[in-house]
Order: structure tokens, then sequence, then C-alpha cells
């Protein structure tokens, strides 16, 4: 029972000590969402070549998109008319930092880590996409405009509050959960420094360690840190951390095989062998200035007015992950019901790009909000979304909505050859 109260109070702290850095960083996020016009960013990145690299990585660094999140927004850049290199320099600079896990990094690790992150998924994403288009002999590149992405509604308050807290907030909640849960139990059965007592996780054998469990692991930016924080407590390097914040956020079994799929071979590794390299020779670094692990990963007590406000912040931060596994559940439930529907009510698209739970998601949610859709199922495995109409149903409406949040869709060979499955009124395939 003593470990069960050790365990809560040490999520408890890590809490008080994430969530107002992590606040303010999603806050910060949805102002960028909401005024950097994207239109203006992609036109930058048409011509091959270290200058496109550079502005993709410089573009990419503050955006908090996770390592799934990030695909379909590379593939966006390519579509718009980017190179192929500022493609992959997007998808290499992106996912491990974003400005909520560069804030929530420099709470719990210290701003030497935060800043040592930053600039290595910089140089990751400046290096792997000047190779791609030094290298690949067909980067050719389209100048034609994407189709256009559903206006948002609402006040520039509601957009930002929207955006950071029903949108980003709400895709990495699980896994943010699953990080602090992680560093709970580290605290609670490790001892600080105890891993210290092995040599031979201080040097480079540590930091592969760090790798290993890194590049398989589907860990968004932000979740990763508290995890990055218990290795540190107990007794990594604060390299091999490092190595840890950038190989797991930017490489998961799903990213790979898409971009191994959609870019190419060469994308791919240079994509993946440029982070592993740059996370690699960071670590070094940053284990080289000595800095004492022992002054991370320490909660730090506040008093008077910010002590209250980190602890409404921790506060709101459970109480909303309980809010949003709740409605996700919910969600799910209704999912299951709409899908028990006869198949010879609904009308079948093809959804490409859905790597994970949280593009069903977004698909259905968006899809949801179309006038003419009564209800939408959506399935991960197969890649395809099943629509039952209602009034005022359009085809093409579905497929711009899909392709204004980073999917390609299209209505399935069997729906075109049998026509309009649906009896209502006012449908339009």
């Amino acid at each position: 029972m003593n470990y069960v109260t050790e365990f809560i109070t040490a999520m408890w702290d890590t809490g008080i000590a994430l969530a107002p850095s992590l606040f303010l960083g999603l806050l910060i996020a949805g102002v960028l969402h909401v005024f950097v016009k994207k239109d203006r960013i992609f036109r930058h990145m048409g011509k091959p070549g270290l200058g496109s690299s550079v502005k993709a990585s410089l573009i990419g660094v503050p955006l908090p998109l996770c390592s799934c999140g990030v695909l379909p927004a590379a593939l966006g850049l390519r579509k718009d008319g980017a190179s192929k290199g500022a493609a992959v320099s997007f998808l290499a600079s992106t996912p491990q930092t974003g400005v909520d896990s560069i804030a929530a990094t420099w709470a719990l690790l210290g701003w030497p880590i935060a800043l040592a992150k930053v600039i290595a998924a910089f140089i990751a994403g400046v290096i792997s996409g000047t190779v791609v288009d030094v290298m690949d002999k067909e980067n050719g590149h389209t100048s034609a405009p994407s189709s256009a992405s559903a206006v948002e509604k609402g006040s520039v308050i509601s957009r930002i509050w929207r955006y950071a807290f029903g949108t980003l907030f709400r895709d990495i909640y699980l896994w943010l959960f699953i990080g602090v849960a992680i560093s709970a139990l580290v605290t609670v059965f490790i001892a600080p420094g105890q891993l210290a007592e092995y040599p031979v996780l201080s040097g480079p054998l540590g930091m592969l360690a760090a790798l290993a469990i890194g590049i398989p692991l589907y860990v968004c930016s932000v979740s990763s840190v508290p995890i990055a924080a218990a290795l540190v407590y107990a007794g990594f390097p604060v390299g091999s951390a490092l190595v840890f914040l950038m190989a797991g956020p930017a490489t998961n079994a799903a990213t790979m095989g898409a971009v191994r799929k959609n870019l190419g071979a060469l994308s791919f590794w240079s994509y993946i062998l440029t982070v592993v390299a740059v996370s690699l020779l960071a670590g070094l670094l940053l284990n080289g200035l000595e800095i004492p692990a022992g002054t991370l990963l320490h909660h730090h007590e506040s008093s008077g007015l910010l002590g209250v406000l980190s602890i409404i912040a921790a506060a709101l931060f459970f109480f909303a992950i309980g809010f949003y596994a709740v409605k996700d559940q919910l969600a799910r439930f209704s999912m299951k019901k709409s899908a028990a529907v006869g198949d010879s009510e609904s009308i079948t698209y093809t959804v490409s790009e859905m790597t994970c739970p949280n593009c069903v998601r977004s698909v259905t949610e968006a899809l949801n909000k179309l006038d003419g859709v009564n209800s939408v199922s959506v399935s991960l495995e197969s890649g395809t979304a099943a629509v039952i109409p209602s009034a005022g149903y359009s085809s093409q409406l579905i497929l711009d909505t899909l392709a204004g949040i980073g999917h390609k869709g299209e209505l399935r060979a069997e729906e075109e050859t049998n026509g309009s499955t649906c009896s209502c009124t006012g449908c339009h395939h």
C-alpha cells in the first residue's frame, strides 16, 4: 500500500513540475497555428538544396507535431511544391521538438538539454534534407495548389484554445499519461543514481541502450520528456537522455514504413541514419559538458502565487486526461454502433496515411462535422472510412475535407460502379 501512495505522490509531483510549462507551450502552439499562414511557408521550399532544407528545419522545430502527425504535414509540403529534401528536413526536425516539448524539457531537465535538443533537431533536419536533394536524381516537384482546407470558424481566442487543448493535448494525452506513469515508477522503485553504479551505462553503450529503447517505441516529444527525466534520475548520463528524446519521437515503425513508401528508400535512409548519428554525437558532446545529473528532475518548490498556479495546472492536467479518456471511450462505443449498420447504407472511401489511432480520430471528427454526413466509421486496419449519408451529402466535400487534414481520399471502386447507395434527397456523388 505504501508503494501505491508513493506512486500517486510521484505522479502528482511530476504533474506539478510539468503542467505549467506544458500548458504555456500548448498556448504558444495555438497562436502559431492561427497566425502563421501555411501557404506562405510552403512557397519558400520548392527549390532543392541547402536553402530549402534550412527553411524547412527552421519551420519544423517549433511546430508541435508528433511522429505520426508530422507525416501528413510533410507530405502536404511535398504536394504543395516543396522539394523532397525539404519534406525530409521537416520530417527529421519536427517531431523531437515543438514549443510544448521545449517548455516541458526545460521544466524537467533544464535549459542545457532543451537547447541541445533544439540545435540537434535542426542540424538533423538540414543534413538529411540536403543529402536527399543532392543525391536524389528524381527530385521533381509540383507547384499545383493543394485542395483548400476547411476554414476554421470562431474567434481568434476560441481557435487558439480549440487547437491547443482540443487537438494537440487530446492527441498526446494518453502517451503523456504513460510517460508520467513510467517516470513515477522509476522514482518509486529505483534510488536516485542507482544505475550509475554500472559504468557500462555511462558511456556510448548507455546511449546505444537509449537508442534501442527509443527507435521502435511510439512516443511523442512531450511524453518522452518525463521518461528521459526518469532515465537521468536512475543514473543514466544526460547524453543518453538526449538520445532518447530525439530517437523516440522521430522514429517508430509506422512512421518509418510510411516514409519509405511515400518518399523512397534514399529519403528513408537519410532520415533514419541522420537522426541516429546526430543524436549520438549530440549525446557525446552533452556528456562532455559534465552537467551534474543530481540537479535534474528536482521538482522545484514554488511558494505563493506560483505555487498555487502550479497546483491548479497539475489538477487541470490530470482532469483533462480523465475527461478525454472518457470522451474517447464514448466515441469508440458510438463508432461500433454505427459500424453495425448494414453496408448497403454506407459509402466507403479509402483514406491514405492513417498511421495511428489519432489519425482515425481526426478523420472521424472532421467528417462527422460535415453537412450530409449522418455518421462515420473509420478503420485503421483497412484504411477506410465508411460514411452513412444524409440530405446534402457531397462526395467532393468528403474528399476536400480529407485533403485539408493531410489525407488523400478516394471513393472505392465498387461505390463508383454501383453509384449512390443512399436514398436520401439532395445527394451529389
